[in-house]
């Protein structure tokens, strides 16, 4: 059986980036008629999508034309009869739609709910909320059996070493937050436009959260969707075959962080790199507690934490405490460093250093840079 794909999610980009890659213009897929379950790729029909959706639009990936190797993002309004890939799983998240994996194998006709403009897909925690649902048409036929996501990596496994000692000589800057839009990529885009301007190679790694490319354009090229090429110098979970790292186990997901960061540090002479919502939050504290990782730190790394009011704040004391990450390796930006009052009690209440990452005059960058610079001398 096949079946006319109107939009791929940006999620199921491995469908084209992976390991042998199904035609850029191919309009239609075969299907398996099979349960589905969580990490599955899977074809399905907008039934309904009802006024007041959190999430009513899709991030797809097209083919840009004219181009072998170069593709584009957009987001486009969902409509009733749309047939669209997306991938099964959880999300976990403050605002939006919050939701999890399906909690048993899903047969074709089944209805879900999506999570994320990024296509995951699964049962939304507020039945009473209005959501986009969608009805399953079945799983991409792959080699006989339905797609899973943990086939389709973008990065090459063998190239990218899971290191189990020692860290990587490129430097880290980890960047984390009390929850969601808080300022964290504001602060990621900063670090690497800062790291840029003095020479360095950048590479830049989102460890945690739900899939989509928003945050990988916004920091690789200044701009929240558009075209991207095989030459991008940013990836995130979905390249190394998570769709969401919400209810994934602490040791996959971890194995998982590894190889994305080997494959960053691989190609670049500093890595920026980022959680979702907050370190301590499901699905992103078994990376941010990583003693690989925090190794790493410790060695050549800073810690960049963005809050957004005084309360969020306290979460610092949880980096300190559970990161093992001293002052000396950590810095407060975000939201809360916007109001010049609320950021000297800020520095009153938590005794660290905190920078406007926006600022004009350079000071954030000043820091981040010569933060980095200092470690890998003391490194040398």
């Amino acid at each position: 059986m096949t079946a006319r794909i109107d939009h791929f999610a940006t999620t199921v980009r491995g469908l084209f980036l992976g390991p042998d890659p199904i035609t850029r213009e191919m309009p239609e897929v075969s299907l398996l008629d099979a349960p589905l379950s969580s990490g599955a790729v899977a074809v399905a029909e907008v039934a309904s999508a009802p006024a007041g959706c959190a999430v009513d639009r899709l991030e797809v990936i097209e083919p840009l034309p004219g181009s072998t190797d170069a593709w584009q993002t957009r987001e486009v309004p969902l409509k009733p009869g749309m047939r669209v890939a997306v991938a099964l799983g959880g999300r976990f998240a403050n605002r939006g739609v919050p939701g999890r994996g399906p909690d048993r194998p899903v047969p074709p006709g089944a209805t879900l709910d999506l999570l994320n403009v990024g296509g995951v897909t699964g049962l939304s925690n507020d039945p009473q909320r209005p959501v986009v649902k969608l009805r399953i048409l079945g799983g991409v036929d792959r080699d006989g059996r339905p797609a899973l996501m943990r086939d389709l990596p973008s990065i090459p496994g063998g190239s990218a070493p899971v290191y189990e000692d020692g860290a990587p000589f490129s430097s880290l800057v980890l960047v984390v937050g009390s929850e969601m839009e808080v300022g964290k990529t504001t602060c990621a885009a900063s670090a690497a436009v800062a790291l840029r301007a003095a020479g360095i190679r950048v590479t830049y790694a989102k460890l945690t959260g739900t899939g989509r490319m928003r945050d990988l354009m916004r920091v690789n090229y200044g701009r929240n969707e558009g075209f991207f090429d095989a030459m991008r110098l940013a990836w995130d979970f979905v390249d190394a075959g998570l769709a969401t790292t919400f209810e994934i186990p602490a040791k996959e997901l971890r194995r998982r962080a590894r190889l994305l960061l080997g494959h960053a540090a691989l190609h670049g002479e500093g890595v920026v790199a980022e959680l979702a919502d907050s370190p301590c939050a499901d699905g992103s504290i078994a990376a941010a507690t990583d003693p690989w990782l925090l190794n790493w730190l410790r060695h050549r790394g800073l810690v960049i934490c963005a809050c957004d009011t005084l309360g969020s704040t306290h979460i610092v004391d949880w980096i300190r405490r559970h990161m093992g990450v001293g002052d000396e390796n950590l810095l407060i930006s975000g939201i809360v460093a916007n109001d010049p009052a609320l950021r000297r009690e800020v520095e009153r209440m938590t005794g660290a250093i905190l920078l406007n990452c926006t600022s004009p005059g350079g000071h954030f960058a000043y820091r981040v840079l010569h933060h980095i610079m200092s470690r890998q001398k003391e490194a040398a």
